[in-house]
């Protein structure tokens, strides 16, 4: 196995720690990890110090498809339907089959359509980030919602009839809003 060179040990580490910075963003990690694994990131000098912190980072990427929550049990799902949208000033219009996944979107707009079709599971978790941001999100009326995130000098809302507690179908939002906007409304 041959050694990589300064330069190439410097491109891996940034191009590992973008990744972490990433998982940060997620809410993946804590805000003492990162720092912590940022930290030893510049510590990194050998080959093997290098596979270490990347066996780490791909291990909170592991991390992320486990539910700790007894209440929010999830089945396994198609790769294909987890989604992971990052919107950064700019706007997007996302729809589509939906099994969860990660919303982020920092000053910018984020629309979701979700169709009755799209949820193919009984219960879908979406983990939204959003700063200084809007989400618009419609779901059908037979839906019920079900809202975890936490609003920060924002506002969440969701319309009255989109609290079905009969309903078959669950959405759950988790995540974190800030200085920013979610609205869930029917379509």
């Amino acid at each position: 196995m041959r050694q990589l060179t300064v330069v190439e040990v410097e491109d891996k580490k940034n191009e590992l720690v973008e990744k972490l910075s990433t998982q940060y963003s997620l809410n993946r990690i804590s805000l003492e990890e990162y720092e912590r694994l940022v930290k030893y990131s510049q510590d990194i000098e050998t080959d093997k110090e290098l596979t270490i912190f990347e066996k780490i980072i791909n291990e909170h990427d592991l991390a992320e498809t486990k539910s700790t929550d007894t209440d929010d049990d999830i089945r396994e799902y198609s790769d294909k339907d987890y989604q992971n949208n990052i919107t950064i000033l700019s706007s997007r219009k996302t729809s589509g089959t939906l099994a969860g996944g990660n919303f982020t979107t920092i000053l910018g707009d984020h629309k979701i359509i979700i169709n009755e079709n799209d949820l193919i599971k009984d219960k879908t978790v979406l983990n939204i980030m959003v700063l200084l941001g809007d989400m618009k999100i419609q779901v059908p009326e037979d839906v019920n919602v079900i809202v975890k995130a936490f609003p920060l000098l924002s506002e969440i809302r969701v319309a009255d009839s989109l609290h079905n507690k009969n309903s078959k179908k669950k959405l759950i939002i988790k995540g974190n809003v800030i200085l920013g906007d979610v609205i869930i409304k029917p379509i």
